[in-house]
């Protein structure tokens, strides 16, 4: 009998857990996004900006923020050309740290991290990119931040990211 109630406490506790696995799928271009170990965050279709070559998506919760960037590149359809060209494009970006301070490391044939962090008014914010290319037409940058936690290791944020992927979606 107590295994029994054992059972049907943990079945009533289950729908009371976080779900985790971030995965956003879009269809034009035609790619996911997945990193297992965030939370489900929501983000909106990818819709138009900046005269039309990039698209973008944003969401965010209580934590994180995330903002997904497809631009329209001629180089799009070599994954480390877009790479490239994403990391010249953050490096420039004022206030960037150092080359030195900022951890890159490919993750597989298509998905590419990038790990830095910012100051901002004494917050310390940690900064992910997963970047690589979709449909040979565009360069992905799929961009996460949240406050760095008194105390914490920033190795602990690098780990968040084992096993995410941005990869072709079916059509």
């Amino acid at each position: 009998m107590r295994v029994l109630t054992a059972i049907a406490c943990a079945a009533l506790l289950v729908p009371a857990l976080p779900v985790f696995a971030f995965e956003q799928a879009f269809a034009v271009p035609p790619f996911v996004v997945s990193v297992p170990r965030l939370p489900t965050i929501a983000v909106g279709a990818l819709s138009p900006s900046q005269g039309g070559n990039v698209l973008t998506a944003q969401g965010r919760d209580t934590t994180y923020v995330v903002e997904i960037i497809a631009t329209a590149s001629g180089s799009a359809a070599n994954t480390r050309a877009c790479v490239g060209a994403s990391l010249r494009e953050l490096v420039a970006r004022p206030n960037m740290p150092g080359r030195d301070n900022i951890y890159r490391a490919p993750f597989d044939s298509n998905t590419f991290l990038v790990l830095y962090v910012l100051e901002r008014d004494g917050n310390r914010v940690l900064h992910a990119h997963l970047l690589s290319a979709a449909g040979g037409t565009h360069c992905i940058d799929a961009h996460f931040s949240r406050s760095l936690i008194t105390g914490e290791d920033v190795d602990d944020w690098r780990n968040t990211f084992a096993g995410a992927t941005v990869r072709e979606a079916p059509r």
